[in-house]
């Protein structure tokens, strides 16, 4: 996505094709619409990047105050069960994310009511959001045993363009398969991002900073991109883009054999529909976190240093 002011509607928009739905109701007077930048939440901990919309462009503001009630809607509208602050992470990122982190309880119809305070203001602006949080989700979950399957490796393709769309190929992140590094008993950290033809605009950066992230705990970690489309990336891209925008023209989601169309078979594996995605795998193969949307060294790099102890 080219325009960065269209950042977190594409993010909007791509949460309707995926079956969610994001209610917003804005205070009357707020120019400050926030916006969800993932595109499921589920039975337990969750990792929830919003985006904040001033005047139609995205805010990148490190000084911006946010906090986050929640309501379980099915129980009692009024009453909020818990709250959280969101913390900035937009060093590298063409827009903020403000990420926050909440364990749901049950599955169901939950508030989320987001207040925003930036610099000069006297009052918050508050907004009210509906989230459906999902038993099961769609994309692997926190705890769940990580799924085996094949990723391209520096031995598996004739050129290495094959292996990303972007004309900057680090080896060192094509080094072992997906399914080989399963067996080796050593964390992993597994992206999903299509640099060349990202639709939130954020893969590339996120690749950045995994690439970056490698170069320093490479040797204790085992860091793996695995591109979404298969080569030639841009015919793959133009199939799958048409059938997107046949199924948002519809108001549905996407069917199994429309997912499968020009994707590799590592991201359909793992029942991925938007990007970039990114998993930590402990060294017995379960997942111990993830993340949907772009990243920063200040938030992931913290994680990786703990996984490495």
């Amino acid at each position: 996505m080219k325009h960065i002011a269209q950042f977190f509607f594409v993010v909007a928009l791509f949460l309707s094709a995926c079956g969610a739905t994001t209610n917003t109701v804005p205070a009357a007077s707020s120019a400050l619409t926030p916006v969800f930048a993932f595109t499921e939440a589920v039975v337990g901990p969750n990792r929830l990047p919003i985006g904040i919309i001033r005047d139609g462009s995205p805010l990148n503001d490190p000084n911006a105050q946010i906090t986050m009630q929640f309501y379980n809607l099915d129980v009692d509208k009024k009453t909020p069960v818990g709250s959280t602050t969101a913390t900035y992470y937009g060093q590298g990122l063409p827009a903020a994310v403000y990420v926050a982190n909440y364990e749901f309880s049950t599955a169901g119809n939950w508030g989320v009511e987001v207040s925003v305070l930036l610099e000069g203001m006297t009052d918050p602006s508050v907004t009210k959001l509906q989230l459906p949080v999902s038993e099961r989700a769609v994309a692997p979950k926190v705890g769940d045993t990580a799924i085996v399957a094949e990723t391209l490796t520096n031995d598996t393709v004739t050129d290495p363009a094959y292996l990303v769309s972007s004309n900057d190929v680090d080896p060192a992140l094509y080094q072992v398969s997906l399914a080989d590094a399963l067996t080796q008993q050593k964390p992993i950290a597994l992206l999903f991002a299509t640099p060349g033809f990202c639709r939130t605009a954020v893969c590339g950066p996120s690749l950045t900073v995994f690439r970056d992230l490698q170069k320093q705990y490479g040797d204790q970690v085992i860091f793996i991109h695995s591109e979404i489309y298969r080569y030639p990336f841009g015919d793959s891209f133009a199939q799958q883009n048409t059938i997107f925008q046949d199924a948002m023209r519809e108001g549905r989601g996407l069917t199994d054999e429309e997912r499968k169309v020009g994707v590799s078979d590592a991201y359909y594996a793992w029942g991925l529909m938007s990007e970039p995605w990114m998993f930590l795998i402990d060294a017995q193969g379960v997942i111990t976190a993830r993340y949907e949307g772009g990243f920063t060294v200040e938030e992931l790099g913290p994680v990786i240093a703990e996984m490495t102890k």
